[in-house]
């Protein structure tokens, strides 16, 4: 069994203490400059917002700045956890100016899921680089961050039997899982990783079964609901570096490889939700790398990728997040030694994303491969079962039953139009349908197809709008409906 690093009555009696160090109280202490200067790094930005000097003032002050404090500001701060036993678990350490954290422990909250309350729960992870002021740490535990932010919300929140974290680190996903999975399993590399997790789910009051391995190798004995992983997703040579990003195996193998096993231990109907990055090679198109990992697997797939990063820019984003200063001889010889493994490996640029299984078991899986760069209604999760049932739907629907269909436009559909000016006045240029809510997809079209839509609010069947388009265009019906039926498809499967 793997233990906090509190014991059991500690750990209540730090509960109580740290029961009003929560989203909204560090809020309101910080106010909106200090958030935002929280936000971009900027902990002196921060700490000049800290007016007083209560137990939130310096909680914040101690774990989420790294600031020292005095030892009575210390004391009053922890309640009824005595200093010793804070030092002995490793939370705090003593300084010239009195004690200073050596973790980093943050309220963190989510709303409630299906009519549940709301969450308050706090996370235990390694403090960053901007407060240790140095490179991070080969163990580095990564705390809240864009990435598990991101996978958190895309994850659907419908009821589960047994889910799994994958790569757990300090627990946030586990804990979004422990509202609506009946029991969660986290499994990680790293022995540090799974104690900061063992205290995220003890401080949050949360029970999880904790289990040491490389990615899936815990739990493939077993058939789940629900699996989801921030993954060590890094692209690089392999060589090593960091437990948190980095795998060991070299590109991205690591991606492909779990992609590769998650079919096997979902159940049936199971769900898997992680993040990946791939490489876009320079011979060739990425989306024919990324459909190699899905394709003949039992499962289907929609994969995102939302930003592309050139060689470059990849390698200053990564060695910026692990804290090197660019322009010293450790940032230049990394810098350069990562380029060098890009071009010999014909790496073009790095993809970044995300990849959803759904394992149905079909002979004839459903696969769609797409870049997904705009701005998305958040949490987007929820609407990640619809896309599948909607395209589900149209594989097993033929032409003849679509038209028969009773299709109907959504609520707050827009259709923008843009115009030239020329010689002979304004033209139509450009016109779109835009989706206002979820994917928020904006999709070029013309007048033919808006009038379709159009037509589809008076509740008749598709092939309705379908015959008044073919008169009014003097084209015959079934010409009008093979070149119309694919762009329908289309719009329904986006909704």
């Amino acid at each position: 069994m793997i233990h906090g690093l509190l014991d059991e009555r500690d750990t209540d009696v730090f509960r109580q203490a740290i029961a009003d160090y929560t989203v909204d109280s560090v809020a309101q202490m910080l106010g909106p400059r200090g958030e935002a200067a929280l936000q971009r790094g900027d902990l002196s930005g921060a700490a000049r917002e800290l007016s007083g000097d209560g137990p939130v003032e310096t909680l914040i002050r101690l774990f989420m700045l790294g600031d020292s404090v005095p030892v009575a500001a210390a004391r009053a701060a922890l309640g009824g956890l005595p200093l010793d036993r804070a030092r002995s678990a490793g939370l705090i350490a003593d300084s010239d100016a009195g004690v200073k954290a050596l973790l980093d422990l943050r309220p963190y909250a989510q709303a409630g899921h299906e009519g549940s309350p709301a969450a308050n729960w706090w996370v235990v992870s390694d403090q960053g680089a901007e407060v240790r002021g140095a490179p991070l740490a080969a163990d580095h535990v990564l705390g809240v961050g864009a990435a598990s932010l991101t996978l958190a919300q895309a994850t659907p929140r419908l009821p589960a039997g047994t889910a799994v974290d994958v790569g757990t680190g300090c627990g946030i996903q586990a804990l979004h899982l422990g509202m609506h999975a009946r029991s969660v399993i986290a499994t990680d590399v790293s022995a540090r990783a799974l104690r900061m997790a063992a205290t995220t789910a003890a401080l949050s009051e949360q029970s999880w079964d904790l289990r040491a391995g490389s990615l899936l190798d815990p739990v493939t004995d077993g058939r789940f609901d629900l699996v989801v992983s921030n993954p060590p997703f890094v692209v690089s040579d392999g060589a090593g570096g960091y437990d948190y990003r980095d795998s060991g195996m070299a590109g991205d193998a690591v991606c492909a490889s779990l992609v590769q096993r998650l079919p096997g231990v979902l159940a049936e109907g199971g769900t898997a939700q992680l993040l990946a990055n791939w490489i876009i090679p320079a011979d060739g198109p990425w989306q024919d790398r990324v459909a190699g990992w899905v394709a003949g697997r039992g499962c289907d797939a929609w994969v995102w990728q939302r930003e592309i990063a050139d060689p470059g820019e990849y390698v200053a984003l990564w060695l910026r997040d692990a804290g090197e200063q660019p322009g010293s001889s450790r940032w230049r010889s990394r810098y350069q030694a990562w380029l060098d493994w890009f071009a010999a490996a014909g790496v073009a640029a790095i993809g970044m994303g995300m990849i959803t299984l759904w394992r149905s078991d079909g002979d004839d899986p459903l696969l769609v491969i797409e870049d997904v760069p705009q701005r998305l209604e958040q949490p987007i999760g929820a609407h990640l079962p619809e896309w599948h049932a909607r395209q589900r739907w149209l594989a097993g629907c033929g032409d003849a039953e679509l038209l028969a269909s009773r299709l109907a436009p959504v609520a707050g559909l827009v259709r923008d139009r843009a115009e030239l000016l020329g010689d002979d006045g304004w033209a139509p240029a450009r016109t779109t349908l835009r989706q206002s809510f979820a994917m928020r997809w904006e999709l070029e079209t013309d007048d033919a197809i808006s009038a379709l839509v159009a037509g589809c609010a008076a509740g008749a069947p598709l092939e309705t709008p379908v015959r008044l388009l073919a008169d009014a265009v003097g084209r015959p019906v079934d010409e009008v409906a093979q070149a119309v039926l694919p762009v329908v498809r289309d719009l329904v499967g986006r909704g």
